[in-house]
C-alpha cells in the first residue's frame, strides 16, 4: 500500500479534528441529559455512559490528527 501524501495526511487531521469536535458536542449532550433531573434515571445513567465514550472518541481523535500532522500514521507505532 502506497505511504499518504502530506497533504493527505493533513487532509484526514483536518477530518479528525471536525470527528472530535462532534464527539465533544455529543459528550456535552450526554452531559446535559445527564444532569436533567426530569429524565428518568437510567436515561441519565445512560447519558453519563455515553457522554464519558463521546469524550474518550473526542481526545482519540485529537492524538489521530496531531500524529498525523506529525507525519506519522496513527496506530502505526502505538
Amino acid at each position: 500500500m502506497a505511504r499518504m501524501s502530506r497533504r493527505e495526511m493533513n487532509e484526514l487531521a483536518d477530518d479528525r479534528e471536525k470527528c472530535a469536535a462532534r464527539a465533544e458536542r455529543n459528550a456535552q449532550s450526554g452531559r446535559e441529559a445527564a444532569a436533567d433531573v426530569t429524565l428518568p434515571d437510567t436515561t441519565r445513567k445512560q447519558a453519563a455512559t455515553a457522554a464519558q465514550f463521546a469524550t474518550s472518541h473526542a481526545r482519540e481523535y485529537r492524538e489521530e490528527a496531531a500524529a498525523l500532522r506529525e507525519g506519522r500514521i496513527p496506530g502505526e507505532d502505538w
